[in-house]
């Protein structure tokens, strides 16, 4: 009975931590479509680097942080100047930002340093580990790196 009662805690135990290792860690191209989608549903990240540009993102004043933002099945950012939402769609482990409606607000010299354009319409791919999530172009190359919202 005792060895039955050990064998049962810790199969438990690890099942446990697969659980926790499985939250931490996740590839939309090794994922099904529903997956992605329930795992972004209801989430908000701010944007922490514009890799594409090989640039970080840099807090002001008017600007505390860049928004990414996912409700069923649209998205909603900001580039720093403008807004921008659209659907956000999965087929085949691929990932879609379909843009939808942008304003157009004028955005001079003035504003070029708060401005943090994410080409949306290059994802093809994310990755989360742990809080940081990454978008990925055709070429598995990092596009911008986000950290969750709490």
């Amino acid at each position: 009975m005792r060895k039955f009662l050990a064998i049962a805690v810790i199969a438990i135990f690890n099942l446990g931590i697969m659980s926790c290792v499985s939250q931490n860690s996740f590839d939309s191209k090794k994922a099904t479509s529903e997956k992605i989608k329930t795992t972004l549903n209801n989430t908000s990240w701010s944007l922490k680097r514009l890799d594409i540009q090989n640039r970080d993102f840099v807090a002001t004043e008017e600007q505390k942080e860049l928004v990414l933002s996912f409700q069923d099945a649209n998205y909603g950012a900001s580039d720093g100047c403008n807004g921008q939402g659209g659907e956000f769609n999965v087929a085949d482990n691929k990932v879609s930002f379909d843009k939808g409606m942008s304003t157009m607000r004028y955005c001079g010299e003035e504003m070029k340093h708060l401005i943090y354009s994410v080409p949306f319409g290059s994802v093809k791919s994310i990755q989360i580990k742990k809080d940081q999530l990454q978008l990925f172009d055709a070429d598995n190359k990092v596009i911008a790196t986000y950290i969750k919202k709490k």
